[in-house]
């Protein structure tokens, strides 16, 4: 399912035009019937049961499926708790702030945009564990899914649109530790997008 126009003159015809809802209704009904509102990614069971937006997606998923990777930690209501808070910090903090500074066309509100999300992967980079690559340590969570496909926008788009270039230090070391593992791993590397297309 492509929830974008196509415009055959760019590479792979890939815009980043929404396509209306009214129209992603024509083309794909069942998906639609999954996604009210529309996005990417949805699933529905063999009961018909359905469900839709990104990391709530994720939940059902570990939920569902009892067996390791386990994305929100087993019997530590604290630990499920500080996984889902920081997961929202990623989409309300750094994301929000990233794309402020993606498209503001004034150049003092993107640097204060910039040092901004700075500070906010800085604020997450210590909420980091110290002993693993990932989030939580040597176990993937729902975390680290919530960040992979943005930071590999912050480092690709980031650096193309506003030569963002990430700090070297601690803070953005262990960022980049974790930057390493995940992208090593197979699963995720199945999602990364093609450069060009970004």
């Amino acid at each position: 399912i492509n929830p974008y126009e196509v415009d055959e003159r760019l590479p792979g015809g890939y815009t980043k035009k929404q396509l209306p809802l009214e129209v992603k209704k024509a083309l794909y009904p069942d998906f639609i019937a999954s996604s009210p509102r529309g996005l990417v990614p949805s699933v529905a069971d063999s009961n018909g049961d359905k469900v839709w937006e990104s990391l709530h997606v994720v939940q059902y998923i570990d939920e569902r499926f009892d067996h390791p990777p386990y994305f929100l930690p087993r019997n530590d209501p604290v630990k499920r708790a500080h996984v889902r808070i920081w997961s929202d910090f990623v989409t309300e903090k750094m994301q929000k702030n990233f794309y402020v500074l993606l498209m503001d066309q004034d150049p003092a509100a993107q640097a204060k945009a910039k040092e901004t999300f700075f500070q906010e992967c800085r604020t997450f980079a210590k909420a980091m564990s110290k002993d693993g690559p990932y989030f939580l340590g040597k176990e993937i969570s729902m975390v680290d899914i919530a960040l992979f496909p943005f930071w590999q926008r912050f480092l690709w788009v980031g650096g193309h649109y506003r030569g963002l270039e990430m700090p070297k230090d601690a803070d953005f070391q262990r960022l980049q530790r974790w930057w390493e593992a995940t992208s090593e791993r197979p699963a995720f590397k199945a999602t990364l997008v093609v450069k060009i297309v970004l």
